[in-house]
This record gives structure tokens, C-alpha cells and sequence, in this order.
């Protein structure tokens, strides 16, 4: 997970829909941090939608680091799931997936007419978007002397990119959250207040 960055992502799920020549098309947007949660999210809607006649997509997932995915699901290539990812990718936002769901009217629409409504049903769902913001985080590992607790509570409190959690016995074991871009600035303050008494251990970058 090296190289990380902060990113934002959709909060809930939000929909809106548009009718073009007798078809009904509806957009629902909703969250999708991985690629597992892509079949999740289409059986979740299928089985809302039961008696619908496609169910279009498209996903932009795993973090800072987007990857993504679409599909057309039976409608002519390239002119439903290229769409739905296109108006995804402008938002710029990740762990994000958004179906379109089609009832079909009767009419068919041809190859603009497709790609026109799955679209723009897409940023008509878009439009209700809550979003939040993920912060890249190296996390660290490490144990303290009381005495270099006590100063690591009060000296660099301005640091962690969110409370430390600590377990107490004869000394403290820290994990300790550092927004990505400070963790350099934290092993030098944190080595000069323990006087090198410290010994940092570096997991996985994480998202909070």
C-alpha cells in the first residue's frame, strides 16, 4: 500500500432517474471500497429491481489508487458502462459504484441514444452525493518509558491524524496514527524527545 494519498469517497447511497422514449432508466449510486463489494452491490439492486431488463455499471475502487470496472450488461458495447465510468471519473472520487437500471419502453435508442441516457442518469444520480474525505496514515508502532509518554501526550498530540491507542503495563505500547507527508517530521521529533530511546516499527499505510 506504499505511496498512498488522501482521497474522497460517496457517504450512503443516493438515486434519481430520467425516462427518453418510453424506457426508464435509473441511477443508484453507492459506496464500493473493493472489488468484492461489486456482485454485492449489483444482487443487492437486482433483487430490488427484479423485472428490470439491464443493469448497467461501472466502479472506480481501491483508494488513492483507483482502479475500475464496467459493464455493459447486454446493452450494444461501449455504450452504457463507458458512460456510467466516464461521469464517475469526473467527480473525481473513489470507492465509488453507480447501476443504471433499465426498464425497457418499446423504442429502441440507438448507439447515441444509449449512451446519452446512461450518462447522464449517471450524473443525475451523482448530483445527490454526500462525500468524505480518507487520510493516508503511515502508522507506527512503539514502546515508551513513562516519562517519554508523558511528553509524547503533550508534544505531539498536533500530529496524529487521530487518537493513539495505548496499552499500559511497566512501560506504554503505542500505535500511532501520522498523516502521510509528516511521518518523516514525526521520526525525527519523536526520536529527539525520547533522546533515540525509542525504536519505530512501521506497518502497513492505512486510510482513516
Amino acid at each position: 500500500m506504499a505511496g498512498i494519498s488522501d482521497y474522497s469517497t460517496v457517504e450512503g447511497v443516493c438515486e434519481d432517474e430520467m425516462t427518453l422514449k418510453g424506457s426508464r432508466f435509473i441511477g443508484i449510486v453507492m459506496p464500493c471500497p473493493d472489488e468484492s463489494c461489486i456482485q454485492e452491490n449489483i444482487s443487492a439492486v437486482m433483487n430490488r429491481y427484479r423485472d428490470a431488463t439491464h443493469y448497467c455499471w461501472a466502479a472506480v475502487f481501491n483508494g488513492s489508487e483507483m482502479r475500475d470496472r464496467s459493464s455493459d450488461n447486454g446493452e450494444p458495447s461501449g455504450t452504457a458502462g463507458k458512460p456510467i465510468l466516464f461521469a464517475l471519473r469526473g467527480t473525481g472520487l473513489s470507492d465509488i459504484m453507480c447501476i443504471v437500471v433499465r426498464y425497457f419502453g418499446g423504442t429502441l435508442l440507438g448507439t447515441g441514444g444509449l449512451v446519452h441516457a446512461y450518462g447522464e442518469t449517471s450524473k443525475l444520480a451523482l448530483q445527490h452525493v454526500r462525500t468524505v474525505t480518507r487520510r493516508a496514515s503511515a502508522v507506527y508502532i512503539f514502546t515508551l518509558d513513562y516519562p517519554y509518554y508523558s511528553q509524547f501526550e503533550s508534544k505531539m498530540r498536533d500530529m496524529m491524524a487521530k487518537k493513539p491507542v495505548c496499552e499500559y503495563s511497566d512501560k506504554v505500547d503505542v500505535r500511532a496514527w501520522i498523516p502521510i507527508g509528516r511521518d518523516e517530521e514525526f521520526e525525527r521529533r519523536i526520536t529527539d524527545l525520547t533522546e533515540r530511546h525509542v525504536r519505530l516499527m512501521r506497518l502497513k499505510d492505512e486510510y482513516i
